[in-house]
């Protein structure tokens, strides 16, 4: 094996830099999201001095007016003329999501199922992307070269339609990146996982399998799509006088169509309450899904109609804070409330890190009288990710020397690594994001570390997650700020004025305070005050300390001294 200290962009002492480029012995995975966490999945093989991106992903969050997480890009953008395009795995938000924020910035050709290109299009229509971005269809069996790279997709099943499994070939060997899946022998839309192609493939060898690891802690697969289409039909008529409401993931077009067939053999007319879902029956509707879709009613006919004869399917299984099922429980809903005589089925999963806004939810749904069954109770979800069963027969099938687990948070990742082992895989290798993997060139492991975080999407502009502006954001909403503005006379104080926000209640308990810190500066200022910037800084810092003694809160203080 070759000196690590020769290869460009690697230090024997820290690891690998941003300036690392693959060499024609290299075969790398890089992924700068996705690992430790649920979502916002992102990453990068690496080949010969040129890269491809799977997946471009998003994770939500709902504090500091941030609604929309990427991963980093940094080291993506810096690598841009040598990256000969992103593969989408499948149409969920943690996959494409993040394709309109970034790709402007890495401008290179997007491919993707029919299913998935529609969707990508009709998100972005309106952004000025839209004339110049490149989609690319992709069909399930057909092979794609990518420069130094060949790409074959094959038929998966998840809970959306058209998820594909990307086979990625270089002379150093095969890299196999399922995305997320499950294994259904008889899906109610869409074809099952193609089997004998992923037996070939192993059959051909597979250096490195990527592996989902969301549902490693389930031993067996939950029940399929067309158990639940019997479970949500009976409830529907066991609930022949309550209004329902079906909230579920917007691309799950199955589940969509379980819940119109279920509401049609109860007699009940259908509204759909959400952008993402009108958008994703569009997008099923152009690539030959869904075609006998009855005639919707919209949110006004729903509420004018007996409770009985009417169902909703909404957006916000998962508490998000601008989806349709949010804004209705909360009141926020121009058109739609409930009440006693409504019945919410949460046809779906929790998924990590979403437990408090799904509690939050439910409560507020209580608060209107309103019924709540959810798949912990009744069996109306089927999860579209592999349970441990599922993923050792995934194992048998491509026969890898390698796994990698990815799609998780670390508990996931590190519970699929010591299953990989048991299961008697050569090398399994946990990465965290931004983790330069080495699948060949040398023995499998982690060679160093490229820049990796989050970035936020800002109003109309991407900020860095954890830079100035949003540490700045959530110092002022945790501690409160305090402005003063000092005018000085030949090194004196002649007045002060303050302005202090989140501290204390108005009147009597701010005058208090503001009488506190200025008797303070008065006191330790006099005769010594002028208008700059160390003066600045030191005021500042006595209030801070000032207000930290009082109130027990360390605020951000600005001072501006203006000499007279």
């Amino acid at each position: 094996m070759r000196k690590k200290s020769t290869k460009k962009g690697v230090n024997p002492k820290n690891g690998v830099n941003s300036n690392f480029i693959p060499t024609d012995r290299d075969f790398v995975f890089l992924p700068l999201g996705g690992t430790n966490e649920v979502g916002m999945n992102f990453g990068m093989l690496g080949h010969d001095g040129e890269w491809l991106i799977i997946d471009c992903g998003v994770t939500f969050y709902d504090r500091l007016g941030i609604d929309v997480i990427t991963a980093d890009p940094t080291f993506a953008v810096q690598h841009r003329p040598r990256i000969n395009g992103i593969f989408i795995t499948h149409a969920h938000e943690d996959h494409i999501g993040a394709v309109e924020y970034l790709w402007p910035i890495l401008k290179c050709p997007v491919y993707a199922s029919p299913f998935a290109a529609a969707i990508l299009r009709h998100k972005i229509e309106k952004k000025s992307c839209f004339s110049t971005i490149n989609i690319k269809e992709i069909s399930y069996g057909e092979e794609v070269s990518a420069g130094k790279f060949t790409i074959e997709a094959l038929q998966m099943t998840h809970s959306t339609l058209e998820p594909s499994c990307f086979v990625v070939t270089t002379p150093l060997g095969t890299v196999v990146h399922t995305g997320d899946w499950k294994f259904e022998q008889d899906p109610v839309i869409g074809e099952k996982v193609d089997e004998t192609e992923l037996a070939r493939v192993g059959k051909n060898g597979v250096l490195a399998y990527l592996s989902d690891s969301t549902n490693i802690f389930s031993e067996e697969d939950t029940s399929s799509e067309k158990s639940v289409r019997d479970n949500l039909t009976r409830l529907i008529l066991e609930n022949p006088n309550k209004r329902i409401t079906i909230a579920c993931f917007a691309s799950n077009i199955a589940r969509l169509e379980t819940a119109i067939l279920a509401a049609e053999q109860a007699g009940r007319k259908v509204a759909v309450i959400g952008r993402s879902l009108q958008r994703m029956i569009a997008a099923a509707q152009e690539t030959g899904y869904l075609r006998s879709f009855p005639k919707l009613i919209d949110e006004k006919q729903a509420m004018s109609m007996p409770p009985g004869k009417v169902m909703m399917i909404c957006t916000g299984s998962q508490g998000e804070n601008l989806s349709a099922l949010v804004r209705i429980a909360s009141g926020k809903h121009p058109v739609i409330s409930m009440n006693e005589h409504d019945v919410v089925f949460f046809s779906s999963r929790v998924i990590p890190g979403n437990e408090k806004s799904i509690g939050d939810l439910h409560s507020f749904l209580a608060r209107q009288k309103v019924d709540i069954i959810t798949s912990a109770e009744e069996g109306i979800h089927s999860s579209g990710h592999p349970s441990r069963t599922a993923i050792k027969q995934m194992y048998q099938l491509l026969q890898p020397e390698i796994v990698v687990p990815v799609h998780g948070e670390a508990r996931h990742l590190i519970a699929q690594a010591h299953f990989a082992k048991s299961e008697g895989i050569k090398h399994v290798i946990v990465p965290n994001n931004g983790a330069l993997v080495q699948l060949a060139g040398g023995a499998p492991a982690i060679i160093g570390e490229v820049k990796s975080g989050k970035w936020a999407v800002d109003g109309k502009r991407m900020v860095v997650f954890d830079g100035p502006i949003i540490k700045e954001r959530s110092d002022l909403s945790e501690e409160g700020a305090v402005f003063a503005t000092i005018i000085a006379e030949k090194n004196a104080i002649s007045n002060i004025k303050l302005s202090a926000r989140g501290l204390e209640e108005p009147g009597e308990p701010t005058r208090r305070l503001y009488s506190y810190i200025t008797d303070s500066i008065r006191k330790e200022f006099s005769g010594k005050i002028s208008a700059e910037a160390s003066n600045e800084r030191a005021v500042a810092q006595k209030i801070a300390a000032l207000v930290t003694n009082k109130l027990g809160k360390t605020p951000v203080v600005e001072v501006h001294i203006i000499a007279a």
